[in-house]
């Protein structure tokens, strides 16, 4: 099972991010539900990856701040405005051929009356650009949220790949094997994907600076297999390398960073027959 059934109370978030994205497996998800309940991390990492998710696909709106509103409008106050006046249109000596009017694009003939930009759409354009200073940050912080959410689920395919091909193939055997600290060491292995999969139950912790490690054991002699920590014994963890050659799966206790050889008995030994 995934690491949200720890019973340790660890604080674990690893799921966070799939089950926002709703990617866990259904008996996963109801694990990762029931730690919800208890843990509040988690449950606040979850709405928060939910939430900028949800806004992903929505444009970025927002009241403009008071302050800014209110400058805006302080300016508009003092700033003077001529009159309008509307034009009136002369006379026309008789005989006197009206003026053409230019063509678009083309030049204004100097006297014809056009004003500059009103100084009010200055200022609107002014405040225009100050809000979309403004809530520039508020679009990286939604990008940087939801790239998180994408590289935890990435994360989580990644890992999650090549234990659902080792499930699914049709040669998977399951092997399990009592451990002297009280837990219970499962291995499935499928000798066609040449690869297999371990997880436990009723692993307790380990003190700071110890790990488990898996190994196998092959004619008399170990190769490493893949350090496990107390949290994620509970979870299906893919075993390094090959299984070929290899007639059983080992579990001890090693300092954190791995041993080349095994440094204490074994807690158990998985037969993995050929």
């Amino acid at each position: 099972m995934s690491e949200v059934r720890d019973k340790n109370g660890d604080e674990l978030h690893s799921a966070a991010g799939a089950y926002a994205l709703h990617a866990l497996p259904e008996d996963e998800r109801r694990a990762f539900e029931e730690h919800l309940a208890s843990c509040a991390d988690c449950a606040r990492e979850v709405a928060e990856l939910s939430d900028s998710a949800a806004r992903l696909a929505q444009p970025v709106t927002a009241e403009p701040p008071e302050h800014l509103r209110r400058r805006v409008l302080e300016r508009i106050a003092v700033t003077s405005q001529a009159p309008y006046a509307p034009r009136v249109p002369r006379e026309q000596p008789a005989g006197e051929v009206p003026h053409a009017r230019p063509s678009a694009g083309g030049p204004v003939p100097s006297g014809t009356g056009r004003s500059p930009v009103p100084r009010i759409m200055q200022l609107a354009l002014a405040a225009c650009a100050a809000l979309a200073v403004a809530f520039g940050g508020v679009a990286a912080w939604q990008y940087q949220a939801a790239e998180r959410a994408r590289s935890q689920l990435h994360w989580a395919e990644e890992r999650y790949a090549g234990v659902a091909d080792v499930l699914a193939a049709p040669d998977v055997e399951l092997h399990t094997q009592q451990l002297a600290d009280g837990g219970t060491g499962t291995i499935a292995v499928s000798r066609s994907q040449d690869a297999a999969v371990f997880f436990a139950t009723g692993v307790p912790p380990l003190p700071v600076g110890q790990t488990y490690a898996l190994w196998f054991s092959e004619d008399g002699s170990y190769r490493p297999a893949g350090l496990v920590s107390g949290a994620e014994a509970q979870d299906m963890q893919m075993l390094n390398g090959p299984v070929s050659g290899a007639t059983a799966v080992g579990i001890t206790i090693e300092p954190v960073g791995g041993s080349l050889q095994p440094t204490s008995p074994p807690l158990g030994m998985i037969d993995i027959p050929a």
